[in-house]
């Protein structure tokens, strides 16, 4: 575990957070980011869709976060700032679409899903980040 942490440690700051972001913002914003003929997919995949992007995006500000000061624990306020900047993302995400008028639209269950899975996801990463952080502070 300590090479994997050695490893991501040398990667440039907020490189994470910068991917996951232009991913996001091409998911949501493209008017056909999956093509003119995206997969079947079950009803409410697009929730779930939602959910997961945006407590992906949380949990990559937290491990940013994270390598920036050498692997320390995050603390239950960090968790609910990564939570609501993730969380604030997504619902700025809805207007932008709304305003664009681009064929995506304002959605309050997107903003719901946004949001809980920000916070699902944020406090998941509290509570598991343990398993892989040194065993010592460094």
């Amino acid at each position: 575990m300590e090479r994997i942490r050695r490893s991501l440690s040398m990667l440039p700051p907020w490189i994470f957070t910068a991917i996951v972001t232009i991913a996001i913002l091409w998911l949501t914003l493209a008017p056909k980011p999956l093509g003119d003929n995206p997969p079947p997919l079950f009803p409410g995949a697009d929730k779930l869709a939602h959910s997961l992007m945006f407590g992906g995006l949380a949990i990559v500000i937290l491990i940013d976060q994270q390598r920036r000061k050498n692997w320390k624990p995050e603390v239950l306020l960090q968790i609910f700032i990564a939570g609501l900047i993730s969380a604030f993302f997504g619902i700025m995400i809805e207007f932008v679409q709304a305003w664009m008028g681009l064929g995506r639209g304002f959605e309050y269950g997107d903003i719901v899903a946004d949001t809980t899975g920000a916070f699902f996801f944020a406090f998941l990463f509290f509570i598991l980040q343990k398993s892989w952080l040194p065993d010592k502070p460094a």
